[in-house]
């Protein structure tokens, strides 16, 4: 009787009531996206740290004996959660752009490895006895920050800041921020200084000394 009273036929208004609710059921799946992709850095973080965290506490990766399987944990982690590609990118500037496909792998494998031990050097031996605590989180189109804080049993504190992209996939890891020092930044003012003064060669064979020196 309602139905014919509005002009709507009765199967007409199942037809409706259909699509409202598929409608509410297609606006609160957008929201938990929305809120899933906004929470998504930070968990990014807080499962890399844990999982390098798990791996420099595993009681059957302690010792000398072991350091080199608990490296390649460690760096498995890292492999997975930073885009070093992107990163290495980055840091040589419009050098990149000269670069031929093969030079490029080779330049990501001696990035990666460089970023590897500044990263171990600045953070890990500290987080293997501290708590790490989780603060802000600012999340700009495809970028985001994720502030950390290093917390020590004596209760020393050291601020590490971790930024992420997100180029149309998965959050990954760009850069790291220890105590207010970008190492990404760092590198970049590094490499662009050796290759202006020098070469792209150059700079190369700086690495590679550095870390045949570090082995």
């Amino acid at each position: 009787m309602i139905s014919s009273v509005l002009g709507i036929p009765h199967a007409a208004g199942l037809g409706y009531a259909s699509a409202v609710r598929s409608t509410l059921c297609t606006a609160l799946l957008a929201l938990v996206a929305v809120a899933a992709f906004a929470g998504a850095p930070q968990e990014h973080v807080r499962q890399t740290v844990d999982a390098v965290s798990a791996a420099l506490n595993d009681p059957q990766l302690q010792g000398s004996s072991n350091e080199h399987a608990r490296r390649e944990r460690v760096a498995k982690v890292m492999h997975d959660s930073f885009d070093f590609r992107t990163m290495a990118q980055e840091s040589l500037g419009p050098q990149w752009a000269s670069l031929t496909p093969e030079q490029r792998d080779r330049f990501v494998g001696l990035f990666t490895q460089l970023f590897e031990r500044s990263y171990d050097r600045l953070v890990l031996r500290f987080l293997g006895g501290s708590a790490t605590t989780y603060g802000a989180e600012s999340v700009d189109a495809g970028r985001a920050t994720v502030k950390t804080v290093l917390v020590r049993k004596g209760g020393d504190e050291l601020p590490v800041d971790y930024r992420l992209t997100a180029d149309g996939g998965p959050w990954k890891i760009s850069d790291v921020v220890v105590d207010g020092v970008s190492l990404a930044g760092n590198f970049r003012a590094q490499f662009t200084k050796t290759i202006r003064a020098s070469s792209y060669d150059a700079l190369v064979q700086r690495i590679e000394t550095k870390l045949a020196e570090e082995q």
